[in-house]
This record gives C-alpha cells, structure tokens and sequence, in this order.
C-alpha cells in the first residue's frame, strides 16, 4: 500500500472515530458538550492507537516479552487518565452541575483506563486482518509461480524429448534421399509451429491440439506404412473448447513410442476423443512389446512424456480430472477425462 493511500486511511480512521464519540449522545442539548470532549479526548486515543499498534504488539508481545508489554500498557494507560483528568478537571467538569470532580477518583479510574483502547482494538484487528490477507495473497502468487516455473521445466523437457524421436525418423528418410522426406518435412514444420510458438500459451483451442495429433500420425503412417494400423476416432461437440497444449500429443506420442517398437509383428494404435460441454474424454490403445530389456529403466519403460503428463495434470487440472492405465503382455491402455465446467 502507497504512503499517501496509507495515510487517506488514517485519516478517514479517525474522523469516523470522531463522529462515533460526537454522536454517541442522541440528546441535542448535550452535542456542544459532546463535540468539545471528544476534541480533547481524541489525541488520547490517537497515541493510545498509535503506542499499542507500533510500538506495544510488534516490540513487546510478538517478541513474547509479555511482562514489558503488560507493564508498559499500565503505564501508558495510567499517563493517559491523569492527562484526561487534568483536561477534564480543568476544562470539562463545568458541564456537571455538581463538579468540577476530583482530580483523581479511585471509584472511576477502571472506566477511565478501560476508555482509550477501543479505537486502538479496532486498528489492531483490522491491520491484522489486512496483514493475513497480505499473507496469503503473498504465498499464492509464490506458489503460482513455482507452479509456472515448475510447468516451463516440464515442457523445456517434454519438448526436446518428442524432438528427438521425430527428427530420427526424418533423418533416416533424409540420408537415403526418399521420396517420402518431403511430406515429412511438411508434416514436421507444423507441428513444430504447434511446440515452439503456440504451445507456449497457458491454452489452445482443442482443435489445434487434434491437428497436431493428426500430423504427428501422418509422419509415423509415413515411416511405418502398411505394417502400422491406427485407428483416430473423434467426436467433437466444439472444437474451440480450450485445453492445456501439449497434453494429448504426449500421451499419444509415448503410445506410439513404446506401441510400435519393431519387434511387434503388427503394432496397433486406437485413439479417440469424446468433447461433450462438461468434459474431454481421451483414450489411447496400443499394442506392447512382451520382451523386457533389463537394461532399461523403468522411467524409459513408462515413458518420460507419460511420467511429465500425470505431473501437469496434477498441477493444471487438480481435482478435475481422472486418469486411468490398463496394463497386460499385450497391450497398453490409457484413459484421461478432464472436467471442463
């Protein structure tokens, strides 16, 4: 908060303090007598506010020197009643018909310390109220951000991953002069305009995502041909729903990575995606290979892509999504809904 919006505050603070205490007596014959006391009274309870919320609870009772506290609240509040009795001696006991009163009565001394501290309660309970909200506001940018850092870290290493297995294929097409590199090339600068640029906002309309997955399955149909069977259904209610990029090609990407691997004597993938107005519901089928490498780790045989999918999940989708696999020799299935609501 700037000093001058601050220092506004204070001051509308006060002046509703004052009008409280001029009003406080709805008799019209006594408004005179109320404006004059509470002129005088208002400085009082200015350094009562002031002394117990800058000086008493941040130095004193935060730092848990309750006997200093305790033993400086007495004293200020034993300075402030022999001032406003002295003010009152002198000045305001001429409205009581049978004043002026003594200078100091022990029958009223409890009113009169109990008097000061309630313009300073409220300032103490408002200012910590503002200070958890600061609070919390606080730690939910700073866990946004690591969210968002967290997310940049996930993509950073998802991104070069699906660009590695891309970018064989095509050299391997590249080097034997094949016809089929063109159509690759073409199939490969799109979806690399879907990572590198568009993929970097926080959403994309889910036919952006579908495109993309569309031409990644040209590229592999291009490098597996007839031995490769895929199968993408869709069915979509609107294709500008939007969604986390990147989300549905990894998965679909890590299928065919470890669904068409070669000594599968005929690999098979089902896509399909179901877009309602409440909900994505995206499932990948793919054969298996049945031989183990016992040199691979389990991280290489789950996929790096899968593993980085189920944590942006977790962060962008918490409590809004179900994500299930099926597992046996042969094959592989994966089944994602994400609420949209």
């Amino acid at each position: 908060m700037s000093f001058h919006k601050k220092t506004f505050g204070h001051i509308l603070f006060w002046i509703g303090v004052l009008l409280f205490y001029i009003f406080s007596s709805m008799s019209p014959e006594l408004f005179g007598q109320s404006v004059e006391t509470t002129l005088f009274r208002l400085p009082l309870l200015m350094i009562a506010a002031y002394t117990f919320n800058y000086w008493q609870i941040p130095f004193y009772l935060k730092q848990k020197k309750y006997l200093i506290f305790g033993l400086s609240m007495f004293f200020m509040i034993i300075v402030l009643t022999i001032i406003y009795r002295i003010i009152g001696y002198y000045y305001l006991d001429k409205y009581c018909e049978d004043g002026p009163y003594p200078l100091i009565s022990l029958e009223d001394f409890p009113f009169y310390m109990l008097s000061f501290h309630f313009p300073a309660l409220i300032m103490y309970f408002y200012k910590t109220n503002k200070e958890r909200e600061f609070e919390k506001e606080k730690m939910f940018l700073l866990e946004s951000e690591k969210i968002s850092t967290e997310l940049k870290y996930l993509k950073a290493q998802l991104n070069p991953h699906f660009l590695f297995n891309t970018l064989n294929n095509l050299y391997s097409y590249v080097i034997t002069k094949s016809p089929k590199a063109p159509d690759m090339v073409l199939q490969l600068s799109e979806i690399l305009d879907y990572i590198l640029y568009k993929s970097q906002r926080d959403t994309v309309p889910l036919l952006e995502e579908i495109n993309t997955i569309e031409n990644y399955i040209a590229l592999e149909r291009i490098k597996y041909e007839k031995r490769l069977t895929v199968n993408f259904k869709k069915e979509i209610l609107n294709d500008q729903q939007k969604i986390a990029p990147l989300l549905l090609l990894s998965i679909v990407e890590n299928a065919f990575k470890h669904g068409v691997s070669g000594n599968i004597t005929k690999p098979e993938i089902r896509i399909s995606i179901l877009q309602t107005a409440s909900h994505i519901q995206f499932k990948v089928w793919n054969t298996k290979t049945t031989v183990l490498d016992s040199n691979k780790t389990d991280d290489y045989k789950n996929g790096i892509g899968l593993t980085n999918i189920k944590r942006q999940l977790d962060l962008l989708y918490t409590n809004k999504h179900e994500f299930e696999t099926e597992e046996t020799n042969t094959f592989f299935n994966l089944k994602l809904k994400l609420n949209t609501e």
